[in-house]
């Protein structure tokens, strides 16, 4: 009698693609982008906002700016604050931000500081190195491994604000623009 495979066959691919699609239906991986953007407070400080965008599949639940293993970053960190609920605590020269309410997946969160590192520190990597933290799914608990997929390191780009002259200058030539267009338009 000879055995007939084909069914077998197709039942067994069935089956290896139900275990693939349940095994990526666990997986979640911790992307994220960030920015930051100063104010000079003076003396030397500076008012920092450092914006998170989760832009993975997992739930980010716990924040350390300027900080990886074994390397503390940011100068002199102060005034920590965040608009998640999250605790926030300076440690050493990092900041730890964590609990409350998890960034879901496509949101954002504004983290505040203040501290003596430089613009030009964050931009060229000296200050900034900094670790996201997500829910890992399978466990339902904070992840608090130091690779992918639950956790991620990243550096923050610094975002570039507009001088206050720059912004003048374009409003007028706004309005020379508009002044130009009504001449033409009552000339018609």
């Amino acid at each position: 009698m000879k055995l007939n495979w084909k069914p077998t066959r197709l039942s067994l691919a069935i089956a290896a693609g139900l275990a693939v699609s349940a095994i990526s239906a666990h997986a979640q991986n911790v992307i994220v982008t960030a920015t930051i953007s100063d104010v000079a407070a003076g003396g030397g400080v500076f008012d920092y906002t450092f914006t998170l965008h989760n832009t993975g599949t997992e739930a980010v639940k716990s924040l350390w700016v300027g900080w990886i293993p074994g390397v503390f970053d940011v100068a002199s960190p102060t005034s920590v604050a965040n608009n998640l609920g999250w605790s926030s605590a300076v440690d050493g020269n990092s900041i730890q931000y964590g609990g409350g309410t998890a960034l879901a997946s496509g949101s954002s969160g504004i983290f505040t500081f203040d501290s003596t590192s430089t613009p030009a520190q964050f931009t060229s990597g000296a200050a900034g190195d900094s670790t996201a933290y997500g829910i890992n799914a399978a466990h339902g608990q904070l992840s608090f491994t130091l690779s992918p997929p639950d956790t991620e390191t990243f550096n923050p780009t610094v975002a570039v604000v507009p001088e206050p002259s720059v912004l003048s200058l374009i409003g007028l030539g706004a309005l020379g623009l508009k002044t130009t267009l009504r001449r033409k338009l009552r000339s018609l």
